[in-house]
């Protein structure tokens, strides 16, 4: 199966439920929504980074894993990116282990 298909139906991830949603206001909502979607991307590439792993934007669906090697994989939700990171970096990602943490942060 192709990429896109994998992703048809996915849904959104509990995490993007703290958009604000106005229906008189379908712009602004969007715009909100990609500010925070960003954010969170960034987010993800600083905490992942000391892993030689980035995470993009992959149609504002899914986030595009991506190696130091260029290598890279599609995460449909935001718990496919840990599992993803690993498999690229070949290293354990457990974001929220403390060895993990003060790992992450003596390389930043």
């Amino acid at each position: 199966m192709c990429e896109v298909c994998a992703i048809f139906g996915a849904g959104e991830h509990w995490s993007d439920f703290g958009r604000e949603r106005d229906e008189r206001f379908p712009f602004e909502d969007i715009m909100h929504y990609r500010t925070e979607r960003a954010r969170r991307l960034a987010l993800l590439t600083r905490i992942l980074s000391p892993n030689g792993i980035r995470v993009e934007d992959w149609d504002g669906e899914a986030c595009e894993v991506i190696g130091a090697s260029g290598r890279s994989r599609i995460a449909p939700t935001l718990g496919d990116v840990w599992r993803l990171a690993e498999d690229l970096s070949g290293r354990s990602v457990d974001p929220l282990s403390d060895a993990f943490l003060s790992e992450g942060a003596g390389h930043a």
